[in-house]
């Protein structure tokens, strides 16, 4: 179930947010008089809404998408649980009537002049009643309030949203075929045309599809052929303009309406042998299940119904085939016929011009006299090409010229070379800056080599260092253990490091330890004697 159109408005119109619910359901009437900018900007949600509810299809009670009923099922359908119906409504409509957001359909549907053009105006009746509406003073039955806040029953045409069905109209009317069987069809297939473009603008699939009403249907072709100018209807058919034509289209023919026909029985044709195909299908299954279900009497049944199924389906095919075939002759005459139109056109074209050139008589006149022009004209150019026709020195100074000529060359031959010089030297200039960039380079990574090697120098210094008070810490150690040491022990040299050894020798001491003992063994034994 689809919810309430309060509901609906609130989640899809920006102009009616739920903070704007009590100003939008007060009193309107009060608003104008009181408050104008309130009333203005709450006029503008209500003529919004009513668009919207139109383009979705949910205008009470018809579900209409171009045609507004009022009356007392319009208000309850608008009515809010907490603030209840819309309280004089009618202003609203009244003010949309005047600016033509809103027509009545009577006169929508009954004038000659497009609701576009500017010194359009519904009635005299109408402008009276407004002017009178404005100074607050109603006319007869033309305003749309009545007594406690109700709207009077009546039928409008919702102008913007009629304007929203025709744009989205266009590229279809665009995409036929230009010749006069693909811009023909039966109003019944342009109303389904138009219900499956809607369903598509609604989100619904093709299949479900929407059943646009007869006023819907009627105020659309109206606006269609009168304002737009794309087509041309009666009761029966439906003709679009060709895409190429600047004029509106023609009006509906009885061979276009035969079209048409011819059109809407090979549809329904189709429709009907498909639902055939599939019936077959949905009999030859139970059949088959019925057969296994060992049920004889059901896969009888089926099979008879199934077989009464395939002779309709091929007397539909049989007649479907000879329809397609007529209607191909159809397009195939429709064809010789544009064609021999214009081998009409065309050869009336060539007759006039026939005409004009006067025939070959005069062809040979013009083309004799235009050779002897030209003879005279060579004649002329023959005379003053003769040696001494002129005197030549009086008018040309040939040496002068000469000079002139030489003089240009030379500069030319100058400039040229100075723009060579000057490129040379701009070459040198960079030739000599990229030497010293990559001198500068050179320096740079020479640097930085000097560094690097100073650093490797440093670092072998301290390594040096390092090592040498390791040697010093060594030789105060082995000092301070000598000083210790019986002088008989210290020249046999049977001691090591931590005391005297047994039978020792130096061949058994390591090798570091016999080094420190023959540089330090003199000074340490002059020292311990």
């Amino acid at each position: 179930m689809p919810p309430p159109l309060l509901d609906y408005l609130v989640a899809h119109e920006p102009l009616f947010r739920t903070t704007r619910l009590p100003s939008l359901y007060s009193d309107l009437s009060v608003q104008k008089r009181s408050n104008p900018e309130g009333y203005t900007a709450n006029a503008t949600a209500w003529t919004a809404a009513l668009t919207r509810l139109a383009v979705a299809g949910r205008l009470p009670p018809d579900q209409n998408t171009l045609v507004l009923r009022t009356g007392e099922a319009l208000l309850d359908a608008l009515a809010s649980p907490k603030y209840g119906p819309p309280h004089n409504l009618g202003c609203v409509l009244d003010d949309g009537v005047a600016r033509g957001v809103f027509i009545e359909m009577p006169e929508f549907l009954g004038t000659e002049k497009s609701i576009y053009t500017r010194s359009w105006i519904p009635s005299p009746g109408s402008v009276l009643r407004w002017g009178l509406r404005t100074v607050g003073v109603e006319l007869g039955t033309g305003s749309y309030k009545a007594g406690g806040g109700k709207v009077r029953t009546g039928t409008l045409v919702v102008v913007p949203a009629l304007e929203e069905v025709s744009n989205r109209l266009q590229p279809v009317i665009a995409g036929m075929g230009p010749a006069l069987t693909d811009r023909v069809m039966s109003r019944e297939a342009f109303a389904q045309e138009v219900g499956v473009l809607l369903a598509k603008s609604r989100g619904q699939s093709e299949d479900e599809g929407v059943s646009i009403s007869g006023p819907d249907l009627q105020v659309l072709l109206r606006y269609l052929s009168r304002d737009k100018q794309l087509l041309s209807y009666d009761a029966e058919a439906v003709k679009f303009k060709s895409p190429a034509s600047p004029t509106r289209p023609e009006p509906i023919t009885q061979e276009d309406r035969s079209i048409a026909s011819l059109k809407s029985l090979i549809g329904s044709l189709r429709r009907q042998t498909e639902s055939l195909s599939a019936r077959i299908t949905t009999l030859q299954t139970q059949a088959a299940q019925a057969v296994k279900m060992g049920n004889k009497t059901s896969a009888l049944s089926a099979l008879r119904s199934k077989k009464l199924a395939d002779r309709t389906l091929q007397s539909r095919l049989d007649t479907l085939a000879q329809l397609e075939e007529i209607y191909t002759k159809v397009e195939s005459a429709v064809s010789q016929v544009e064609i021999l139109a214009v081998m009409e056109s065309s050869a009336s074209a060539l007759k006039t011009l026939n005409a004009k050139i006067g025939g070959v008589e005069r062809v040979e006149d013009v083309l004799d006299s235009l050779r002897d022009e030209v003879s005279r004209v060579d004649e002329v150019s023959n005379v003053l090409s003769e040696p001494g026709a002129v005197d030549q020195k009086a008018l040309l100074d040939e040496a002068e010229v000469d000079d002139e000529l030489e003089q240009m060359e030379r500069e030319e031959r100058e400039k040229a070379h100075r723009a060579e010089e000057e490129k040379t030297r701009e070459k040198l200039r960079q030739l000599e800056a990229l030497e010293e960039a990559q001198r500068e380079k050179e320096r740079e990574r020479e640097q930085q080599r000097e560094r690097e090697r100073e650093t490797q120098r440093e670092q072998q210094r301290e390594k040096e260092r390092e090592k040498d008070e390791n040697l010093e810490n060594a030789l105060s150690s082995s000092i301070e253990k000598m000083r210790t040491l019986d002088i008989d022990d210290l020249r046999t040299g049977t001691f090591d490091a931590q005391g005297p050894v047994e039978g020792g020798s130096g061949r058994d001491r390591p090798k570091e330890q016999n080094e420190l003992e023959q540089r330090h063994s003199g000074p340490v034994a002059q020292e311990a004697s």
